[in-house]
């Protein structure tokens, strides 16, 4: 999936290469690490105007690049990207991360479509499609489904990183919205819905390469992945509409997953599986690869 960075607010990708990508986010310009990255950087001019840098190694992380006596928290104090209606707060991680990720933003309307919505919000309660966010981590999708009139429920294992995604809603004017905000493992979420006799009308992955859960399990994308989504299939309900799984991991095979889930559920119960890159593009109109999405509609 390919997408423009002027499609949202506050978000600009404005070059990239030799390993970094330099950011606009709100009001401010980050320069960090970027795998997917590769050849020259085009505007070296414009890296001298990055505020904040991440340097990876012993002795990285963030460091100011501002004039004015700015500091890093000063930076950091307010600094809020919106996408729409939703406002989400940034926060520079120790691992280099700012809580946010536009690639994903190209899939709501998908979603929305799929799931029969239209732009306004859905007024019955009875009428709100039930949707499963996995690894949902600061809630941008979450965020975008409940404006859309969806009951949601947020799963991620960080205590810290499900209470931000409550401020992200705070901010969007979401607090009172039909969001469940649950801090759990997916794996074992997922398996105690199936003995809840829970179901959902679209299920949201975004699983890590590796990663850890709430009680201190480990997650590892190639021996967890398989169950977690059979499990998943389970979970759908009779209405069931998508199922969107994306990645950066080059762990797994998309085409040995859809093999697996053909054999349990058949090809009909699959749904119909849309593979497809996830991209940004920069000023130069030169493609970042984002990694993957699988979707699964039924119609």
């Amino acid at each position: 999936m390919v997408h423009s960075s002027s499609t949202f607010y506050d978000y600009q990708l404005l070059d990239f290469g030799q390993g970094r990508k330099l950011e606009q986010l709100g009001q401010v310009i980050v320069d960090r690490p970027c795998p997917g990255a590769t050849g020259p950087k085009l505007n070296p001019k414009a890296w001298q105007s990055s505020q904040l840098v991440y340097r990876d190694g012993p002795g990285g992380g963030w460091d100011r690049q501002a004039s004015g006596g700015e500091t890093i928290a000063s930076i950091q104090e307010n600094w809020e990207c919106r996408s729409g209606q939703v406002r989400l707060g940034i926060r520079p991680t120790v691992a280099g991360q700012l809580g946010v990720f536009p690639e994903h933003w190209a899939h709501w309307d998908w979603l929305r479509e799929s799931l029969g919505l239209e732009k306004q919000a859905v007024e019955q309660e009875s009428d709100k499609p039930r949707v499963l966010s996995l690894f949902a981590y600061t809630g941008a999708t979450t965020l975008a489904l409940a404006l859309s009139g969806c009951e949601v429920t947020h799963v991620d294992s960080s205590k810290p990183t499900v209470q931000w995604a409550r401020e992200n809603a705070v901010r969007s004017g979401l607090q009172n919205a039909s969001i469940r905000w649950i801090v759990d493992d997916a794996s074992a979420f997922v398996k105690r819905e199936l003995r809840r006799n829970q179901q959902y009308d679209a299920i949201i992955l975004d699983p890590p390469t590796y990663g850890h859960g709430s009680q201190g399990d480990r997650w590892q994308i190639r021996r967890d992945l398989v169950p977690l989504l059979s499990n998943c299939w389970q979970l759908l309900s009779e209405n069931r509409k998508a199922v969107l799984l994306c990645g950066h991991s080059s762990h797994i095979s998309i085409r040995d997953i859809n093999q697996i889930l053909v054999a349990d559920y058949g090809r009909k119960g699959v749904g119909k599986c849309e593979v497809s890159q996830a991209f940004l593009l920069d000023s130069h109109d030169r493609k970042l690869d984002c990694g993957f999405s699988a979707k699964y509609s039924w119609k």
